[in-house]
């Protein structure tokens, strides 16, 4: 489950974004920071940079919940490209956080179907790129898993290790898997 982040959950978050397992694996790819955070001070600050970003219509940072405890055990930001790509339509930038004791393809995996149900429709784009570095073997094996192909070249993004999703994947995957 996931909400739009709160103030409330800089303690929560904290243990995600001082996670030494964690940090490399976040994507701060344009960003002023490494998302290296020590103390609630920081997170906190953090927390109120995305919430002015997200009054601002800059892009939306979600907590992800963990179901049993409701806490915050990471983040997902999003947001869509402005212009669009031809042969591809208007791309959305996902970012996904999370704790690293969860940091495994079923978790990963169960994330992102449930970004894919609404993100397209929601945010009105026609693709989805996320990173994911070539050591983050659970990451990439659940994007891989969930339909994700890894972007070749610089066409789409100027950074390295990306992949991409379009709707057209995901319905055709859906397609193959109900019949």
């Amino acid at each position: 489950m996931y909400r739009l982040v709160q103030e409330e959950d800089a303690e929560d978050l904290l243990e995600c974004y001082s996670d030494a397992a964690s940090i490399p694996l976040f994507n701060s790819d344009n960003c002023n920071n490494d998302f290296n955070f020590q103390t609630i001070e920081e997170m906190s600050g953090c927390i109120r940079f995305w919430l002015d970003e997200y009054a601002g219509h800059g892009y939306v940072r979600f907590s992800i919940l963990e179901k049993n405890s409701d806490k915050a055990v990471g983040t997902v930001e999003f947001f869509a490209r402005n212009e669009s790509v031809e042969g591809v339509g208007l791309i959305g930038v996902l970012r996904l956080d999370l704790i690293s004791r969860l940091e495994n393809e079923g978790v990963l995996t169960e994330i992102l179907s449930m970004i894919e149900k609404e993100f397209y429709d929601c945010f009105r784009v026609d693709a989805m790129i996320t990173k994911a570095i070539p050591t983050a073997e659970q990451r990439i094996s659940a994007l891989l898993n969930s339909g994700y192909s890894k972007i070749v070249g610089n066409a789409l993004v100027s950074f390295n290790d990306y992949y991409m999703i379009s709707r057209a994947a995901v319905q055709e995957y859906n397609r193959k898997l109900h019949k």
